[in-house]
């Protein structure tokens, strides 16, 4: 027998089957807050789909996050379990060990039991009502009391019960605290969230609510609850503690790609014939996968600094979903169908993903089966094989992984590869990444003067997508010249992410004037030492006597003086002109330095080995110095021409409107 994943509407598990607790679980332990997170997200869900007039008959479901279990049949250990209570009711309804997902079921179990209890409901009433629905039980290896506690549990019961029942037994201390919980919630929040819905005030219309989304099945068009059903083979019982420690410590997370990898993986998807090879052959795919995009350098050119995922292969689920959601609908629309897509995969509780899956697979057997699993994988290899050479290319790679940092949906960028015409080639695909590169480009403006209008402040964004584009350019414009696929002319976009760049002043701008005396003095001395041989013996002197007389802004003034780092207009100073990307540790020791000593540190981390940005590295080498007499000063002739430099270069990504 094989592990299976199924989805289950909690009305399907209203069967009267067991739930067992093994010992190596604790007991009940949910918080106020946690129960009515659920409660507030059950019936903000059922509210929803109430003032819809339930019109949209697809999803209309709320999913609880994965159960995982194991069927129990063996008989011996059945009665082992049951002892003497043990009978051939138990074996009909169906026994299951929760290995993950007790805090869950144990709560949905309070809810509907409070809402049977409102009702005045027996076991009987409910089965003659709800046609043939009985409530699931939960049972303890150790705590047998904590079973019976639920099953008669009631906001009468609780009362009638002495304190000291609750200070003997934590389960039952937070089962009846949960209990009257849930009556005080929907006595309050629940009635203000109904108010709110313009759903009236009526306690009954609450309940009523919860209680027919409970009792939906999968089918059910007025909506139900659903959940993930992750059932292990009986067969792996010896390995259960250990399934549930890796859960529960974080080493197994049931994100989409875990559930779908189970998918993938089932036994019945394969042929008797070629079962174990092709299994094998999958999962050493499925591998090498998620360990490439482990590869920080490759994960960096896909996605935006900072963003990560538990399991990178989701990405490549992620854009699969997306481009069949975008399938037959015009490029100039993707841009909203995305935003709707991203809407509806924020919701991690939907597993979306997964469910397109789980859909996709279902109902087919056989060859049937085989096929389409098959026809999946080889979608997800051929994006894999898409993004790989992509990354191998190192122009393409520059361009993308811009486009990443820029905050472009990749699914775009796929989706038009793979229909372009046959006849396309590379160019014609990276003339559409420079058109999108113009796109996140379109807010830039330039003046008359065929200056580029950016402020500072208001526009860190621009100024950052600009500057970033210009040491894409000149990667690329080296490896256009010299016909090379070296990786050398690939920009690093995983350092990028590590080091935490922004945008610096070359020239030091008065904001970021030093404040304290240490600073102050920590300046002084390193710019005495960075011009001890242009220092006449006058302005050392000079420098000592304001020092000691503690006038150290007057002595920071002499340096400047000597170094003739004279004050440029602020409107000077403030353009991108006197702008570049630096990582924030060199920044540290950058600070409002000297040109000079500012140049002294960006030549020496590059000889440490530091990351520095090719534009970054064309400023400090004086490659803007038209004159070329003074490699010590960044003057306003220098930033005229770095500004006329980054124009000429990122015109050619601008898409200017004609008045």
């Amino acid at each position: 027998m094989d592990n299976t994943i199924n989805q289950f509407a909690i009305g399907e598990l209203l069967d009267g089957r067991y739930f067992y607790i093994p010992s190596y679980q604790r007991g009940y332990r949910w918080t106020e807050k946690q129960v009515g997170d659920l409660l507030r997200d059950l019936l903000c869900f059922s509210n929803d789909l109430a003032n819809k007039g339930n019109k949209d008959e697809k999803d209309q479901f709320y999913c609880l996050q994965p159960v995982i279990a194991r069927p129990i049949t063996d008989i011996d250990q059945l009665k082992t379990i049951f002892g003497d209570d043990f009978n051939d009711s138990i074996l009909e309804h169906g026994v299951w060990e929760i290995i993950d997902g007790q805090q869950r079921l144990t709560t949905i179990f309070l809810l509907y039991k409070y809402l049977l209890d409102q009702k005045g409901w027996d076991a009987e009433t409910l089965k003659d009502e709800e046609d043939g629905k009985e409530l699931y039980h939960i049972c303890y290896a150790t705590r047998k009391g904590s079973s019976s506690f639920l099953e008669n549990l009631s906001l009468k019961a609780i009362k009638d019960s002495s304190e000291e029942v609750f200070k003997e037994n934590v389960d039952y201390f937070h089962m009846a605290n949960a209990f009257k919980y849930i009556s005080e919630w929907i006595k309050t929040d629940g009635k203000s969230i109904n108010i709110r819905y313009q759903l009236g005030g009526s306690l009954d219309n609450v309940r009523t609510s919860l209680f027919k989304l409970l009792n939906g099945m999968s089918d059910t068009k007025g909506g139900s609850v659903q959940v993930l059903w992750y059932e292990l083979a009986e067969n792996k019982g010896k390995r259960n503690i250990k399934e549930f420690q890796k859960i529960n410590t974080g080493k197994i997370r049931l994100t989409d790609a875990e559930l779908i990898k189970g998918l993938f993986l089932l036994e019945k998807n394969f042929s008797t014939s070629e079962k174990y090879i092709k299994q094998s052959e999958l999962a050493l795919e499925w591998e090498f996968i998620e360990n490439t995009l482990h590869a920080n350098n490759f994960w960096y050119f896909l996605q935006k600094k900072g963003f990560d995922m538990p399991n990178r292969i989701d990405l490549l689920f992620n854009l699969i979903y997306k481009k069949a959601a975008l399938k037959n609908i015009q490029e100039e629309d993707w841009d909203a169908k995305l935003k709707e897509v991203d809407i509806q995969l924020s919701d991690a509780r939907q597993s979306e993903i997964f469910r397109f899956y789980y859909n996709r697979f279902e109902g087919k057997i056989g060859e049937d089966l085989q096929h389409e699993v098959g026809k999946a994988w080889d979608e997800v290899m051929e994006l894999y094989r898409t993004l790989d050479d992509w990354f191998c290319t190192p122009s393409i790679y520059n361009y993308i992984g811009l486009l990443s940092q820029c905050g472009e949906d990749l699914c775009r960028l796929v989706l038009h590869y793979e229909y372009l015409p046959e006849e396309s080639t590379r160019l014609d695909f990276e003339d559409y990444l420079k058109e999108r590169i113009s796109f996140h480009l379109r807010k830039v403006k330039i003046d008359n003067e065929k200056k580029l209008i950016l402020s500072t402040y208001k526009e860190h964004d621009n100024i950052y997508k600009v500057l970033l584009t210009l040491n894409i350019h000149l990667l690329n414009e080296q490896n256009q010249k010299l016909e090379s696929e070296s990786d050398v002319y690939k920009f690093p976009f995983d350092v990028l992410n590590a080091q935490n760049w922004d945008i610096e002043h070359i020239d030091s701008f008065h904001t970021n004037a030093l404040k304290k005396d240490n600073d102050k003095k920590e300046w002084i001395e390193t710019a005495l030492a960075d011009r001890s041989d242009e220092l006449s013996k006058d302005e050392k002197e000079q420098i000592n006597l304001k020092i000691e007389e503690n006038a150290l802004d007057d002595a920071i003034n002499i340096i400047k003086r000597n170094a003739q780092e004279v004050d440029t207009e602020e409107e000077i100073k403030n353009t991108i002109g006197n702008l570049t990307l630096l990582d924030a540790a060199t920044n540290r020791v950058y600070g409002n330095s000297l040109f000079c000593t500012k140049r002294r540190i960006i030549i020496e981390r590059i000889k440490q080995g530091v990351f520095v940005p090719v534009a970054t590295q064309y400023i400090f080498a004086k490659f803007f110095d038209q004159k070329g007499t003074n490699r010590s000063l960044w003057t306003k002739e220098d930033m005229e021409a770095y500004h006329s430099y980054i124009y000429n270069v990122i015109s050619n990504y601008l898409i200017n409107e004609e008045d």
